[in-house]
């Protein structure tokens, strides 16, 4: 981090964070500088995405033998994926000269050759050549180890087809910090669910850039309280009144909805989840796994989407579909696909404008923090102290 803790306690202080972890009806949300600040912006990548389990990419869109260059709030990092579909997550530099190594995602023979000086690599990070080093025509030299100079790894772990990364390396394991998560899905989807997920060979996704901070993009996935007013179609057919907003987890909260219709497409409805809880079929979930994936859960198909933070007022929301099973890739469900892809689509590009007009909020001396409704804002609240505590974790580790 390139600012002083110190600096940082005069923009947002010991007293804002305390005024945010109040009971909701007196609590104010994170102050404009969160939001606005390229020093924060930095702090909560060093802070708070770094330190927790953060998701960058999802598995299925990265083919074998390639290389997936991404770009985490100004760190280089890579993706590598074997011949045989092993993935792996490293720090994007040569360990020679720290050039970055991949500059576009592409196919490999299985090598990665820095441009620089063509010390070269193998998608398991391992330093396999290294020209010239001890002079024209030497490539190896007495002394030198190159068994300890490979690619720096990241930690990671993969769930529901979500690449997630420790940057920090000292989270508690996957497995344990989203237990509370990983225990409600696999006891709503079954058994098979997760192994069954398909990425659909069309209408599988879609990307969209929006300029604000990452935080108000999660913030407005939080609550329903906007749904009559930004989504009134979608609000028609799953209005307000049916949406309960629930704390699963320190790390965990969102919508839970009682109206979806697994067969509302009675020609090719998409086949179900053959273990979903029989009693829980027209159940729609929408947790947040903090600090960044969003995800849907019906008995026919989920959702998950990774929010990528850019720069202080811009992120990229990536979604993937998910379905049961290879079966939904054939013809007869080619309308399905399109017409299911173009109705989220169309929830998400709703949600945009009122995003980035929070965004240029955030530069007002009239706002900083605001309130909450104390019913339908408590999950927006949840996130809110969570990142507060994550601030305060980190001022007083400070030296």
């Amino acid at each position: 981090m390139n600012f002083p803790i110190e600096a940082l306690k005069k923009r947002i202080s010991a007293e804002d964070l305390v005024a945010v972890d109040q009971p909701i009806a007196a609590a104010q949300g994170m102050p404009n500088a969160a939001y606005t600040e390229q020093a924060f912006f930095e702090f909560e990548r060093d802070n708070i995405l770094a330190k927790n389990w953060t998701a960058i990419a999802f598995a299925d869109k990265i083919e074998n033998s390639s290389v997936k260059p991404l770009d985490f709030m100004g760190l280089p990092i890579l993706i590598t994926r074997s011949r045989e579909g092993d993935i792996q997550v490293f720090h994007n530099v040569c360990s020679h000269r720290g050039m970055k190594l991949v500059q576009e995602e592409r196919k490999t023979n299985g090598l990665i050759v820095c441009p620089y000086h063509s010390w070269t690599y193998s998608v398991q990070g391992a330093l396999k050549a290294t020209p010239h080093i001890g002079g024209v025509g030497v490539h190896q030299v007495e002394g030198f180890n190159c068994a300890s100079r490979g690619l720096k790894s990241i930690r990671f772990h993969i769930w529901l087809g979500v690449i997630f990364i420790n940057l920090s390396g000292d989270a508690a394991p996957f497995e344990q910090d989203a237990k509370i998560a990983i225990e409600r899905y696999q006891k709503l989807m079954g058994p098979s669910g997760e192994k069954m997920i398909t990425v659909p060979e069309s209408e599988s996704g879609l990307s969209m850039t929006v300029k604000c901070n990452w935080k108000l993009a999660v913030e407005n996935y939080l609550e329903a309280y906007h749904l009559p007013f930004i989504h009134p179609d979608l609000n028609t057919y799953s209005p307000l009144a049916e949406h309960t907003p629930i704390v699963f987890a320190e790390n965990c909260a969102g919508q839970v909805t009682s109206t979806f219709d697994p067969g509302l497409d009675t020609e090719n409805p998409f086949p179900l989840f053959p273990e979903w809880n029989p009693d829980q079929l027209e159940i729609g979930e929408y947790p947040v796994i903090y600090p960044n994936l969003l995800l849907g859960f019906q008995a026919n198909h989920l959702f998950a989407m990774i929010v990528h933070p850019l720069s202080p007022d811009e992120c990229r929301e990536e979604l993937v579909l998910f379905y049961a099973g290879d079966e939904v890739n054939e013809r007869q469900f080619d309308t399905s696909r399109k017409s299911n892809l173009t109705a989220w689509n169309q929830v998400f590009s709703e949600d945009v404008e009122p995003c980035e007009r929070m965004q240029i909020g955030r530069n007002s001396p009239g706002y900083n923090g605001g309130a909450f409704s104390p019913v339908l804002d408590k999950c927006s609240h949840h996130f809110h102290r969570w990142i507060a505590a994550q601030y305060q974790r980190s001022y007083h580790s400070a030296p």
